[in-house]
């Protein structure tokens, strides 16, 4: 009786083994599958991006982009971020022109530009046509944060997507600090950072292009930065090839995507000229465009600061920082409140 039990306990135990081995090999065959059919998607979405950059053209169906910005607007209104105030000279430009649009400030995570004023560069505000709003390759590289920036009209900021754009008329959105300026965000300290060759100048010279400029109030407010933790970003960068400042979003949630509530203020600047074109401007000319760009930033955030940012952020001014090590010029006096001149100014220089 026992050798009975014994075999048919044995039998039992082989076709368990059996099954179990089937439903292994069936999960492995799904997951073979899942991963093949991941690839073909992931390689038709790099050569449709590259295609577009080549070409300088649109993604996907307007309506989809459109619907895409507005749920990413009601999202970040959920969460108590909204633009509850737009205004400047730059609205109402000459539409008939081409301009080189740039932001400032970079912020965390560029938040803003991306969830609350997205659908721009679809309908095509201020400048009349559509335009490309440009960010780090790496993160068009993410899995359905590429492909929703790319249907957004973002584009990789590289040289070939760049020239690519601007060699077919197109309108571009870069933002001058770059990573720079991200690693370096303070939400208690209002600041733009330019790169060593000022490219962005460069680039707007070679094409004959007017630069455009936009600040956005309360992006650096959206989150807080925890101080101590710069090797971490670092970090992330070496491995990922991410910039990534610490902070805390709401409820003090480390690296939380959710942003603490804001009122967002968004202000143009006048367009800077930049002359006729041309192919290799001298550092003469790329440091007299600089002085008149960098004067009308100063002047669109002075002229704003203090309705626009909390108070002790607004008094302590916008720190300029040049990474090629040149002296940023003194402040002009003209553009500050006469009640702030002598607080403001004080500070702005004891930080050059």
């Amino acid at each position: 009786m026992t050798g009975h039990v014994d075999r048919i306990c044995g039998i039992l135990d082989f076709r368990m083994k059996a099954a179990s081995r089937s439903r292994a090999g069936s999960v492995s065959k799904r997951f073979l599958f899942a991963a093949a059919l991941y690839a073909v998607i992931w390689r038709w979405r790099n050569r449709l991006l590259a295609d577009a950059t080549r070409r300088g053209v649109t993604v996907g169906p307007r309506w989809l982009a459109l619907l895409a910005c507005r749920t990413m607007r009601f999202l970040a209104g959920l969460q108590g971020v909204r633009l509850v105030s737009e205004s400047g000279a730059g609205l109402r430009c000459d539409r008939s022109r081409r301009y080189m649009l740039t932001w400032h400030p970079h912020g965390f995570v560029v938040y803003c530009p991306i969830f609350i004023l997205a659908e721009k560069s679809i309908v095509g505000e201020p400048v009349g046509t559509p335009w490309h709003c440009t960010g780090a390759p790496a993160i068009f590289k993410l899995p359905v944060l590429g492909e929703l920036l790319t249907l957004i009209n973002g584009r990789p900021v590289d040289k070939q997507s760049l020239e690519s754009i601007l060699a077919r008329g197109g309108t571009i959105a870069v933002q001058p600090g770059g990573i720079h300026e991200q690693a370096a965000t303070c939400h208690d300290q209002e600041q733009a950072f330019f790169p060593k060759n000022l490219g962005f100048i460069r680039m707007a010279i070679r094409t004959g292009t007017p630069l455009l400029m936009m600040y956005v109030f309360g992006e650096n407010q959206l989150f807080r930065r925890v101080d101590g933790m710069d090797w971490l970003t670092k970090f992330i960068y070496r491995t990922t090839g991410l910039t990534l400042p610490i902070w805390t979003g709401k409820w003090g949630i480390p690296q939380a995507p959710f942003p603490v509530k804001t009122n967002v203020h968004a202000r143009w600047g006048e367009p800077v000229e930049v002359g006729p074109a041309e192919e290799n401007p001298s550092e003469e000319r790329v440091e007299e465009v600089f002085q008149r760009y960098l004067r009308e930033l100063r002047k669109v955030f002075y002229e704003n600061c203090h309705d626009c940012l909390p108070p002790e952020v607004a008094a302590k001014g916008l720190k300029i920082v040049r990474m090629d090590g040149k002296p940023v010029p003194p402040l002009d006096f003209e553009l500050l409140r006469p009640a702030d001149k002598s607080a403001v100014l004080s500070t702005v220089r004891s930080r050059m």
